[in-house]
């Protein structure tokens, strides 16, 4: 059973669900960093796939699901800063992996380079490493505050992606649970993608120097994620045609399995 708590951050305090394994632990634990704008939910699917003979951890970004809100325009590092208090408080000073998706592998970059001797392993899948002109093109595009207004109209362009262009796949109840998180943000639900598209991937993927797994899926981010792999030096890549959609849910038994061949090789 996932349960649910609170660790204290730097800027407030930290949800985050841990799946722990029906056997021994006999792994470090696995952090699971969220996308935009989303939380820790997004992993909910995929968990019960990554929980052999290890606790797997999804914590909530500040401002994101049930952690404390938090500022307009935040930056990765700080939430590398948040989610490293998380690691602490629950790993103590045993070095742990780390998992990302889409913004969380920027995140996961950030921790890594952070706190060097906190993280053993870094599987990345779907990596956001655009060139600085697309970044900044997507940055202005994506990083608008939410208008709220009395008129449902405001909340058009979420409830299309997340509803009516649902995967059939998902269902319309997992659907809508992650439609909701996402409002949880209020006006800042698009503060994640600021972060995300304002990091200077250039200056920091070549400093990762942890064994690194780069899962890329058949999405919208093939390409960034092809750019990842040349711009971390320890970078293994693994591309899965066969992932084409759903990553975390319906593809979650593909995805789980390539992340944890990964994390469990003696020799990555």
């Amino acid at each position: 059973m996932i349960r649910k708590g609170y660790s204290d951050g730097p800027f407030g305090q930290l949800h985050w669900r841990m799946l722990e394994p029906a056997g021994k632990v006999s792994q470090p634990d696995l952090f699971c960093l969220h996308p935009a704008p989303f939380s820790g939910l997004a992993f909910t699917g995929i968990m019960p796939h990554l929980a052999q003979g290890r606790r797997i951890i999804a914590p909530d970004y500040p401002g994101h699901g049930g952690s404390d809100a938090f500022k307009t325009e935040p930056s990765i590092e700080q939430y590398a800063a948040a989610i490293e208090a998380v690691i602490a408080d629950l790993s103590a000073n045993a070095a742990v992996d780390l998992m990302g998706f889409h913004t969380g592998n920027l995140v996961a970059v950030e921790i890594g380079l952070f706190v060097a001797d906190r993280v053993r392993r870094l599987a990345l899948v779907d990596v956001p490493a655009f060139d600085p002109k697309t970044r900044d093109k997507y940055r202005g595009a994506m990083s608008k505050p939410l208008e709220i207004t009395p008129e449902m109209q405001c909340l058009e362009a979420a409830w299309d992606r997340g509803m009516t262009k649902r995967l059939a796949s998902q269902g319309p109840d997992r659907s809508f649970d992650m439609f909701v998180e996402q409002l949880r943000h209020g006006k800042n639900m698009n503060a994640a993608f600021h972060a995300g598209f304002s990091y200077d991937v250039d200056g920091k993927l070549p400093q990762v120097a942890h064994p690194t797994l780069i899962l890329a899926s058949q999405s919208a981010l093939l390409e960034a994620t092809h750019r990842a792999s040349k711009l971390i030096p320890t970078a293994k890549l693994v591309e899965r045609p066969d992932i084409a959609r759903a990553v975390l849910d319906e593809a979650a038994a593909i995805t789980a399995s390539e992340v944890l061949m990964f994390l469990d090789k003696e020799n990555p």
